[in-house]
């Protein structure tokens, strides 16, 4: 008897894959949906800046910077993609600058920065962050319009480094400002129109002081503004640095545990694994597959070519290659400046692992409506389910399927698994009505949460006799 489909929610919903050190909700290829940045040089210095006194060194390595880590609160603003290329000029002329650490920080809407005691927000962290150039020398956030405080014209703090492993080699610091018209446009919405006039615009605020390289190029957007900015530095480049793959770091993207399994999502950690940090985009694809390399970077598991989704220095994320061995198996990277030591990984025909959210399951319920099991204030989700509940739960490494599906291909659909698959909450049998491939290596179980008391409990599956780790839990609340 064929097994029910599972019940979609959309492929933004769907696909968790990790990104840098934890689970995300992100659509396969979604960096293609921002626009490219302009390669237009001008080989020109740009001006350095106070850094102010609100620069703190969270270390903070994201993207999307609106949120406090600790609660998941959200800043709220009118939203601003921010392109910054960095141009290294020297005596060698002009050319991207890729590898290289830029930071940014600024106020909210209300003029507050984070993590700074005489604005009562020590301990949080929201619009700061940091991102490593790539290829291109280009380094993307997503972040809010700024508000403004006494004394200062709108800006926002911008400070470029260079490292060789832990150790910086050099730094450049200054500030990016708006267009005064466009920003009164913007202070007329919520929530900016909440507080008085500001009292300094650019032409009597004494840092920028008729900069006009520091003005960023905006554009609107459907979700709110655009900006794009050169930055021409002199900075000591990073050196090429042949890549290492850390001793016991080639595991299961989702578990982390040792090993791999064929056309399951694997996490490599080490050092010098790319030049840039970057998800796959919709213009990497070739013929509908995700690419074998990727930013100059490539994988080989048992002498076969992997499938990049996630690079940066530290961390890849790649899916297996088709392959029928079984047991001790070489890994390598390869970048432009040579090809890692060779690793010895255990590869098993199934490993199956779910991934996770702050060590609760990702799992969506059959409304869409997404179970953190942690607090969270952001829409369309909530912190824990109730028996009788349809979940959704997400993993990957649980084997063939049939039809089967080739390695790298980027779908949507639902293909079944050729093995029955078990599932206990809480010691419990869980029933499941589904459990397939519903995306690229992305394995999909829809599971009937039994009657269960309130409180945390393990979520263990198991594949052809194989059970996933334990740790896992599923918050539950009647």
């Amino acid at each position: 008897m064929s097994q029910p489909l599972p019940t979609r929610v959309g492929r933004r919903k769907a696909l968790w894959v990790l990104g840098g050190t934890g689970a995300s909700l992100v659509l396969l290829g979604g960096a293609g949906e921002q626009s490219a940045v302009a390669q237009t040089f001008d080989c020109i210095l740009s001006p350095e800046m106070t850094e102010g006194p609100y620069w703190v060194d969270e270390r903070l390595n994201r993207s999307d910077v609106r949120s406090n880590t600790s609660t998941g609160a959200v800043k709220a603003g009118v939203q601003l993609d921010l392109a910054i290329t960095v141009q290294q000029i020297d005596g060698n002329g002009c050319a991207v600058l890729p590898g290289a650490y830029v930071d940014i920080w600024h106020c909210d809407a209300g003029g507050l920065y984070s993590d700074v005691s005489a604005n009562n927000t020590v301990g949080q962290n929201f619009l700061r962050g940091y991102q490593i150039t790539d290829e291109n020398g280009v380094a993307r956030f997503t972040t809010i319009y700024p508000g403004w405080y006494s004394g200062r014209a709108v800006h926002i703090h911008l400070r470029v480094r260079t490292f060789n492993g832990t150790t910086r080699l050099d730094q450049f610091t200054s500030q990016l400002f708006f267009d005064d018209t466009l920003t009164d446009t913007v202070f007329q919405q919520s929530p900016y129109n909440t507080r008085g006039s500001r009292n300094t615009r650019n032409a009597n605020d004494n840092i920028y002081n008729g900069q006009t390289r520091t003005l960023m190029t905006l554009t609107q957007t459907d979700s709110g503004y655009q900006a794009t900015m050169n930055v021409g530095v002199d900075l000591t480049a990073p050196p090429a640095s042949i890549p290492a793959v850390t001793a016991g770091g080639v595991v299961s993207a989702a578990s982390y545990e040792a090993g791999v399994s064929p056309q399951g999502f694997v996490s490599i950690f080490g050092q010098n694994l790319a030049t840039t940090t970057r998800a796959v985009a919709d213009s990497d694809l070739i013929n509908g597959s995700l690419p074998t390399t990727l930013g100059g970077t490539s994988v080989q598991i048992n002498n076969k070519a992997a499938f990049l989704y996630y690079i940066s220095p530290s961390q890849l994320n790649v899916q297996a290659p088709a392959d029928d061995s079984v047991g001790s198996v070489p890994v390598s990277v390869t970048t432009a400046s040579g090809t890692s030591a060779s690793s010895s990984v255990n590869m098993q025909t199934l490993l199956p692992g779910f991934f996770l959210i702050s060590g609760y399951v990702a799992a969506v319920r059959s409304d869409g409506v997404i179970v953190t099991g942690t607090a969270s204030t952001a829409s369309g989700t909530t912190q824990a389910a109730k028996p009788g509940d349809v979940l959704q739960l997400y993993g990957t490494g649980f084997g063939p399927t049939e039809p089967a599906v080739a390695p790298g291909l980027v779908f949507e659909g639902s293909y079944p698994l050729t093995s029955s698959v078990s599932v206990t909450i809480g010691g419990m049998d869980a029933p499941v009505s589904y459990a397939g491939l519903v995306a690229t290596g992305l394995y999909q179980l829809n599971v009937t949460i039994p009657n269960l008391g309130d409180g945390d409990h393990e979520v263990i599956a198991t594949v052809g006799g194989v059970g996933s780790p334990a740790g896992p839990l599923l918050k539950v609340q009647a």
